[in-house]
């Protein structure tokens, strides 16, 4: 059964020279399937992802997936020490990501919990920046 929670998000990216980060609260909804996590939201207008739904999926083995869809679509997989290859479409245009997890913590329940992952991303093979996420998940 999906539950209605309130999700946390701390954002950053740093490029070597200058950094960004963000950080907002949103509704959501959380559930259980088959073993795995699951969190969905509605990106807004403070991420510049609008009209575009989130959802990550969080595997007992600390697999984390984001998938974005809507006016910007992607598909990211965080494993720790792995690059995943993927592609990033926008209304802007379209590029190839590779994503290397440098470390994934996860501590959810069927209450909620915490998501935090720190990676680096590759974009067409020139920008590269390193990016962190955390969520925090409450009913």
């Amino acid at each position: 059964m999906k539950k209605d929670v309130y999700i946390s998000i701390k954002g950053s990216q740093d490029y070597g020279s200058d950094g960004d980060s963000m950080e907002l609260t949103t509704a959501g909804k959380f559930y259980d399937k088959d073993g795995k996590y699951y969190l969905s939201y509605v990106e807004g207008e403070l991420t510049g992802l609008e009209k575009c739904t989130t959802t990550l999926k969080v595997e007992p083995c600390g697999v984390v997936t984001m998938m974005r869809y809507g006016q910007t679509n992607t598909h990211m997989i965080f494993e720790k020490g792995k690059c995943h290859i993927g592609h990033y479409e926008t209304p802007y245009g379209d590029f190839t990501i590779s994503v290397t997890a440098n470390d994934i913590n996860v501590s959810l329940d069927e209450n909620g919990g915490n998501i935090d992952i720190d990676y680096i991303m590759d974009i067409n093979n020139v920008s590269r920046s390193r990016n962190g996420i955390s969520l925090t998940v409450r009913a």
